[in-house]
C-alpha cells in the first residue's frame, strides 16, 4: 500500500475501533435505560433527546464540517479559521437555547419532560463545540484524538448512566449525567487543540465569517434534515400515539443506529483524502470513491439481511418481552440503515467535491417527504408506519444521490455489484433460516463467516482489497 493508503487504514482502524467499543457500551446503556425506566419513561427521554437534536442546526450551521474540508486544504490557516468559527458559534449557541426554551413551553408536555429538554439542549450545544474542535483533529488526520474523545464520551456516559439508573434515578437525572460528561469531553478537546495544534482566539474577519456562513449553511441544512428525518418520527409518535410507542420505536432504532459506526468511522478517515484528491487528482478521487462504495454496499446489505431474520431473537434477548413490538420495527429500519451505509459514501463525495448544495437540497426534499410520510403512516399504522416512513425517506436520498453522481461526477458501481451481493446474501440467509432455532450468537457469527466465504468464492473483492482488509486487522491489533 502507498503511505497515504496506510494512513487511511490507520485512521479508519482507530476510529472504527473507538466507534465499535463506543457503540457496544452505549448499547448497554440503552438496554439498561429501556429495562429500568420502562417503555413509557424511556419514551419520554427519547422524545426529549429527539426534540433537542432537531435544533442543532442553529448551534452548528454546518461550520465544523466545512472546517474539516477547508483546514485540510490549508493547514497553516487553522488558527484563523477556528477563531472566526468560534465567534460565530457563541452567537448561534445562545439563539439555539432560547428557541428550544420558548418552543417546548408551547407544548403540553409535563414539567419533568420540559426540564429534561432544557438539560439536554445545553448538552447538545456543548457537544457541538466539541465537534468544532474535533474538526481540527480530522483535518490534520490525527484521528487518535478523535478516537479518544469518542471513547471518553461513551465510557463516562455508560458507566455513570448505568450507575445512576441502577440506584433508581429518573430520566431527568440521566440527562444531568449526559450534560456533565459532555462538559468533560469538551474540556479534553479544548486542551488537545491548544497544546497540539493552535492557540485559541476569537476573531471577526467579515469576509471569512461570510464565507463560513455561506459555505457552511449547506452542510448545516444537510445535517438538520438528516437529523430531522432521523428523530422526527419520535416526536410524531409522542404527540400522535403514546410514549410507549416512542419507547418501542427507539429500542429498535438505537440498535440499527449502533451499526452506523462503520460508515461514519470510515468516511471520517476517507473524507479529508477525498477532498485533497478532488483538488489534486480526479482519477485517484474516483478510484477511492468506487472502492469505498463497494465495501459499504457489501457490509450494509449483509448486515441488513442477517438482522432481518434474527430481529425477534435480538429484541427478546436485549430488552425482554415488554419490547417485543420493537422486532417488526427493527426488521424495517435495518434496511434503511443498509441504504445509509451507501448514501453516506455518496454524500461525503459531493461534499468533498464542493457539491454540498445538491446534497442539502436532496436531503431537504427527503426530510419534507419524511414529514408527510410520518403524518400519513403513523396515523394509520402507528410505530410500524414510522419505520416505513424512515425507510422511504432513506430510499429517496439514496436514489437522488445515485442519479446525481452518475450524470455529474462519478458513476457509482451499484449495478455491477448487485448480482454478486444478491448471491452472497441469499446463501447466508438460507443458512440462517436452517439454523434459526440455534443459539443467537452461534447463528450470527457463523452466518457472517458464510457471508465472507461466499464473498471470497465469488471474487467480490480483488486480491488487493483482501490484502487491504488484512492490513486493517493488523493495524487494529497493533
Amino acid at each position: 500500500m502507498t503511505a497515504l493508503a496506510k494512513k487511511i487504514v490507520t485512521n479508519s482502524s482507530m476510529l472504527m475501533g473507538a466507534e465499535i467499543f463506543s457503540r457496544f457500551i452505549r448499547i448497554a446503556l440503552v438496554i439498561v435505560s429501556a429495562r429500568l425506566l420502562g417503555d413509557e419513561n424511556y419514551g419520554k427521554f427519547s422524545f426529549a433527546m429527539a426534540f433537542t437534536t432537531l435544533f442543532l442546526i442553529i448551534a452548528d450551521m454546518g461550520i465544523h464540517q466545512l472546517l474539516v474540508r477547508e483546514i485540510a486544504r490549508n493547514l497553516e490557516q487553522v488558527k484563523k479559521y477556528l477563531a472566526n468559527a468560534l465567534t460565530i458559534k457563541f452567537f448561534l449557541a445562545a439563539l439555539n437555547l432560547f428557541l428550544v426554551a420558548v418552543i417546548i413551553n408551547f407544548t403540553n408536555k409535563p414539567t419533568d419532560v420540559i426540564v429534561t429538554v432544557y438539560i439536554l439542549a445545553v448538552c447538545q450545544v456543548v457537544l457541538s463545540f466539541g465537534e468544532l474542535f474535533k474538526s481540527v483533529f480530522q483535518a490534520f488526520q490525527q484521528m487518535k484524538y478523535d478516537a479518544i474523545s469518542t471513547l471518553l464520551q461513551s465510557v463516562l456516559d455508560t458507566v455513570l448512566g448505568v450507575g445512576v439508573l441502577w440506584l433508581g434515578a429518573s430520566f431527568k437525572q440521566l440527562a444531568w449525567v449526559y450534560l456533565a460528561v459532555s462538559v468533560i469531553n469538551l474540556v479534553y478537546c479544548l486542551i488537545i487543540v491548544v497544546r497540539k495544534f493552535t492557540p485559541l482566539t476569537l476573531d471577526f474577519d467579515r469576509p471569512l465569517v461570510k464565507f463560513l456562513i455561506r459555505e457552511g449553511l449547506p452542510f448545516g441544512i444537510l445535517y438538520f434534515f438528516a437529523m430531522m428525518y432521523t428523530y422526527i418520527s419520535s416526536v410524531f409518535l409522542s404527540f400522535m400515539v403514546s410514549d410507549e410507542a416512542v419507547g418501542w420505536y427507539n429500542a429498535a432504532y438505537r440498535l440499527v443506529f449502533a451499526m452506523l459506526f462503520i460508515p461514519m468511522g470510515t468516511m471520517k478517515a476517507v473524507f479529508p483524502v477525498l477532498s485533497k484528491y478532488y483538488k489534486d487528482s480526479l482519477s485517484d478521487f474516483k478510484r477511492l470513491f468506487e472502492k469505498t462504495f463497494k465495501v459499504m454496499a457489501f457490509v450494509g446489505i449483509s448486515l441488513a439481511s442477517l438482522v432481518t431474520l434474527l430481529a425477534k431473537k435480538i429484541i427478546l434477548l436485549l430488552y425482554g418481552q415488554e419490547y417485543i413490538n420493537a422486532a417488526a420495527v427493527l426488521q424495517i429500519l435495518v434496511w434503511s440503515t443498509a441504504l445509509i451505509f451507501i448514501t453516506t459514501v455518496m454524500t461525503h463525495t459531493t461534499r468533498s467535491s464542493d457539491r454540498q448544495r445538491f446534497t442539502a437540497k436532496a436531503v431537504g426534499f427527503s426530510a419534507f417527504l419524511n414529514l408527510g410520510l410520518n403524518y400519513l403512516l403513523i396515523s394509520k399504522f402507528s410505530y410500524i408506519g414510522a419505520a416505513y416512513a424512515t425507510l422511504g425517506t432513506e430510499a429517496s436520498t439514496f436514489i437522488l444521490h445515485l442519479c446525481y453522481l452518475w450524470f455529474n461526477l462519478v458513476k457509482p458501481p451499484l449495478w455491477k455489484l448487485v448480482p454478486k451481493i444478491a448471491i452472497i446474501n441469499l446463501v447466508m440467509m438460507v443458512y440462517t433460516v436452517l439454523l434459526i432455532n440455534a443459539n443467537l450468537f452461534l447463528v450470527g457469527i457463523t452466518a457472517l463467516m458464510v457471508n465472507l466465504a461466499m464473498a471470497w468464492m465469488t471474487h467480490y473483492f480483488s486480491k488487493d482489497e483482501w490484502l487491504l482488509f488484512r492490513d486493517v486487522l493488523r493495524f487494529s491489533k497493533s
